[in-house]
């Protein structure tokens, strides 16, 4: 790879933190001998653009597609050779997405579940927004290449859903807070659970916090659709 020729664009600020964590998780997967060897970035953070999760379940009529569009042409027009979006939500406007511009856009969905294949995982539990619910295009990703895929119970939806929107308003979150959801998904027969929202991604001491009573979840096979998004980021870049 000749340093300079390729630079990946980022549309971020869906959350910050989220975003920071991504670009952490990108520099940890690049294996390099020099600082001129790393992946040349161009980071567009934008909080600004309207919730996604409300627009979907039509709590508002403001539309973030239209500012994801000026977020990739701006991007494009700056040299990216490519473009990621780490929010699983926003990838409910991934198709009119790509349509607005000329370079690729990686699809964070589907490289987790060609992740979740290659792990020869056969059903997962989907922790995600309830926009990335409703809206159905992770099921889609999966069910494409044959994973089954479960939800929390309508009561434990709620939890995660406070829990994400604490995290993107960088509240202090209790070690250990996923630790009963994890063990429910797995009692209810999952053979992993899907991190479907980068907010809960961002911190790993939130998954449990080691007590007696979570015993059964310490071992869960928990997939980090960040990581899964940095290595598909880097790969692309090595191709």
């Amino acid at each position: 790879m000749e340093v300079g020729n390729n630079l990946l664009g980022i549309i971020g600020g869906m959350g910050t933190q989220a975003t920071a964590c991504f670009y952490e998780v990108l520099h940890d997967r690049q294996n390099v001998v020099s600082e001129q060897e790393y992946i040349d970035v161009l980071l567009y953070s934008k909080p600004s653009i309207p919730d996604r999760t409300a627009f979907i379940t039509g709590q508002s009529t403001d539309s973030p597609l239209g500012h994801l569009i000026d977020a990739a042409q701006m991007l494009e027009s700056a040299g990216a050779s490519c473009i990621v979006v780490p929010c699983a939500t926003s990838h409910f406007f991934y198709d009119d997405l790509v349509k607005s511009v000329d370079i690729p856009v990686l699809n964070m969905l589907y490289e987790t579940a060609k992740y979740i294949k290659e792990c020869g995982i056969g059903n997962v539990c989907l922790f995600a927004t309830d926009g990335t619910i409703k809206g159905g295009y992770f099921h889609n990703a999966l069910e494409k290449l044959d994973i089954g895929l479960t939800v929390p119970s309508a009561g434990r939806q709620a939890d995660l859903m406070d829990i994400i929107y604490d995290i993107k308003r960088g509240e202090v979150i209790s070690a250990g807070i996923l630790g009963p959801i994890i063990a429910e998904a797995f009692t209810g027969g999952a053979e992993a659970v899907v991190l479907g929202c980068t907010e809960l991604c961002v911190n790993t001491d939130i998954l449990w916090d080691k007590s007696a009573e979570y015993n059964a979840a310490l071992n869960a096979t928990v997939i980090n659709i960040l990581e899964v998004l940095a290595e598909a980021s880097v790969s692309f870049f090595k191709d």
